[in-house]
């Protein structure tokens, strides 16, 4: 027999499962079999395992997972016992659990994400001012993942998350500025979010910091400041600074961005 046919004798209730393969490999003669029971005995005992801690995959069927025909992965010991203590925790209102146990779900430790607990963990850690919390909600309600899209509800997740000095909603936010995410395009706003970031310490805050000193978004156009200000990104380790930076400097030696088309940058803004 192979493991379809022998799961298929299964209840779907591991105990007795178990007690079921037990027996039959015990009486089963054939070496190919017993090895296939073996393995679906194994599978049966993680599932068992996991239904202990209260940690039931999401999203798999109990007959595939014991058949292995399904891309879980089953985790250590060492990583069922902090899901199980993030769970524990966050059940009992712990902010930083509920975000914690919210991240090991959306990051597949469970099986296929469930997007409705993630937001229902987020949001209970969010209301107590985990500024994680914020901006991982933000970022569901922005992708519209386990609730309605909805890019304002973001903004104002973000803008607290800021306000708890989370860079990531610094970051995220400056990027929203620009605008083509929903929310309103602001070049004030984007540039004060990276000056933030970058005031952070973010790398990914000052290389957008300079693309705004470059482009003269929500400041004026200073080729020099922009080149500087990537140079930090760049020293920070960030790949992406490395390029553009090349790219600004051979832009600025080449004379392509003279005076004229900074003022002219900045008279533009100035109307706006």
């Amino acid at each position: 027999m192979n493991s379809y046919e022998i799961a298929e004798k299964l209840s779907g209730n591991t105990e007795e499962d178990i007690e079921l393969l037990t027996a039959m490999m015990l009486s089963e003669r054939d070496r190919e079999t017993k090895r296939t029971i073996i393995e679906l005995l194994n599978r049966v005992n993680d599932y068992a395992h996991l239904e202990e801690k209260g940690l039931k995959p999401s999203g798999i069927k109990y007959f595939d997972f014991v058949v292995g025909d399904c891309l879980f992965e089953m985790p250590d010991d060492a990583a069922i016992d902090a899901l199980s203590n993030a769970k524990e925790h966050a059940e009992l209102g712990d902010a930083a659990a509920q975000y914690t146990y919210a991240m090991y779900i959306l990051g597949g430790a469970l099986g296929f994400p469930d997007y409705v607990k993630v937001v229902e963990l987020l949001t209970a850690s969010a209301e107590q001012g985990n500024a994680d919390a914020l901006y991982e909600l933000g970022v569901c309600y922005m992708n519209g993942e386990g609730v309605k899209n909805d890019s304002l509800k973001t903004e104002q997740l973000w803008k607290r998350a800021v306000e708890l000095g989370n860079v990531d909603a610094m970051v995220a936010l400056g990027a929203a500025y620009r605008g083509g995410k929903g929310i309103p395009e602001n070049p004030y706003g984007c540039f004060e979010m990276y000056k933030k970031a970058a005031d952070a310490g973010s790398s990914a805050g000052y290389l957008h910091l300079g693309i705004c000193y470059f482009n003269g978004t929500g400041t004026e156009a200073d080729i020099e400041k922009a080149i500087a200000t990537v140079q930090v990104a760049e020293d920070m380790g960030n790949s992406d600074a490395k390029m553009l930076l090349k790219r600004m400097q051979r832009y600025y030696e080449e004379e392509d961005l003279d005076e004229l088309e900074i003022a002219a940058r900045n008279r533009e803004k100035i109307s706006d």
